[in-house]
């Protein structure tokens, strides 16, 4: 169970078996809380249960990622690819074949046979150094399928009139690395020759919108990485300031395990701000809440995911859980590296191959890591308040290309304190307007 108050010092009690949210009385000390806890609250283990018996041989995919390449012309300080993470790979200069590229996707319309809307994202590395091979990827998709949504994971350092062109006939979505204000941004995203790259990225974002405003609303997204000292106020700040970024955000954190990286970042004093930074954007968010405005509120992008499953969680919630934010590999999703080998997703590296072009998507070697991180989770899991909420995945537990299961335990407290929150958001905005979070069934 969890215990927390609102913004107006009210107290609740989350408990995670049922799943339900109770007033609890001031005058109850977190001690009798517990008690009562004990006495009242059904004797009741969750059980986690992982992907079905036989989802191995399941011929269905939802989506493909693409790595168009492994060379970038950026050369970002906290990059998965740079030096700071010697388990990973190096940037160099290796491109997918359009033969490679061709086979997996004739692989993927096959296994989506079933799905209304495809989906392509292309990866890499920064696609956009080699948009000849993009160019000639979508349209051979095309060929194959009329139902097919792209889109790119990209800097936007390089963009011509005709890539822009490009994007905006094929309706191709973007998403875009933006750090923050110019100061942010630069201090980490830059250019090989060392130089700031917001301005050049910049001025890109306004020649799409220039070219087509309509295509840019629908289609343009940003990835802001988090890296000390952290900047979540200042994006905030960029969010309400700037036209051009007042589009959805989705938040991400530098990886934090087997990289040098945190060990060199000379203002070691601003590694604990994250928390600080979220509560005041919260009580800013909760407000607009209130007033049925948080659509309209950076928090939206911030906190909106986890508030969505809060607020349209199951009351008569089941005995069992799927296992933490874990995918069905190969089901949901699939990615083909730059020499056309299978993985589960475009993070996963080296970890749980699930085949290549040449030889198909084979899960027979990674059911046993599904196995064991199902087991693991119903020993160490169980019990925990964050069970239903939790959004750590296999590659939690991912060192090199091995399975190592204690380490997705070195982050419990982070996602209990990101649970707690937002808890404390929800109640805070329910406990003045019961409709707060209503438009969240949209959220995407």
């Amino acid at each position: 169970m969890l215990i927390f108050k609102s913004q107006s010092d009210n107290k609740y009690i989350y408990n995670q078996v049922d799943n339900n949210i109770y007033p609890i009385s001031n005058d109850l000390d977190d001690l009798e809380i517990t008690k009562l806890f004990k006495e009242h609250s059904p004797a009741v283990n969750v059980r986690f249960n992982g992907p079905e018996h036989g989802w191995e041989t399941q011929g269905k995919s939802e989506s493909l990622i693409i790595n168009i390449t492994d060379a970038c012309n950026l050369r970002c300080s906290y990059c998965a690819y740079s030096e700071h993470y010697p388990y990973e790979r190096k940037h160099n200069n290796a491109h997918i074949s359009v033969v490679t590229a061709q086979k997996a996707i004739d692989e993927y319309i096959v296994r989506s046979e079933h799905m209304e809307i495809r989906r392509i994202n292309l990866y890499g590395g920064e696609p956009t150094t080699n948009t000849n091979l993009i160019y000639q990827i979508v349209n051979y998709a095309k060929s194959k399928a009329k139902n097919i949504e792209f889109s790119i994971n990209t800097n936007a350092y390089s963009m011509n009139n005709s890539w822009v062109s490009f994007v905006i006939d094929n309706n191709i979505q973007l998403q875009i690395s933006i750090d923050g204000n110019q100061a942010r941004h630069d201090k980490y995203r830059v250019a090989i020759n060392g130089g700031g790259t917001f301005n050049r990225i910049k001025n890109n974002l306004q020649k799409i919108y220039d070219q087509s405003p309509i295509y840019y609303k629908e289609n343009i997204i940003f990835l802001a990485t988090m890296a000390p000292p952290y900047q979540l106020l200042e994006l905030h700040n960029l969010y309400n300031c700037e036209s051009l970024f007042q589009q959805p955000w989705s938040i991400n954190f530098v990886r934090p395990i087997d990289t040098t990286f945190i060990d060199s970042i000379e203002e070691r004093e601003h590694l604990d701000t994250y928390s600080k930074q979220q509560f005041i954007l919260a009580k800013d968010y909760i407000e607009a809440a209130i007033e049925n405005k948080a659509k309209e509120h950076f928090g939206h992008w911030v906190f909106g995911q986890q508030l969505k499953q809060i607020h349209f969680r199951d009351m008569d919630a089941d005995s069992t859980e799927w296992i933490n934010g874990c995918c069905t590999p190969g089901i949901d999703k699939f990615f083909v590296d730059s020499k056309g080998n299978y993985f589960p997703c475009e993070r996963s590296g080296s970890f749980m191959k699930l085949g290549d072009v040449d030889s198909g998507l084979n899960m027979d070697n990674i059911q046993n890591i599904v196995h064991q991180y199902t087991v693991d989770c119903n020993e160490h899991c169980s019990k925990c308040p964050n069970l239903r909420f939790c959004d750590t995945c296999y590659l939690g537990s991912k060192r090199d290309n091995t399975l190592e299961l204690e380490r997705k335990y070195q982050f419990c407290s982070k996602r209990l304190e990101k649970l707690k929150l937002s808890l404390h958001i929800y109640v805070s905005a329910l406990e003045y307007n019961s409709a707060s979070f209503d438009h969240l069934d949209f959220f995407e």
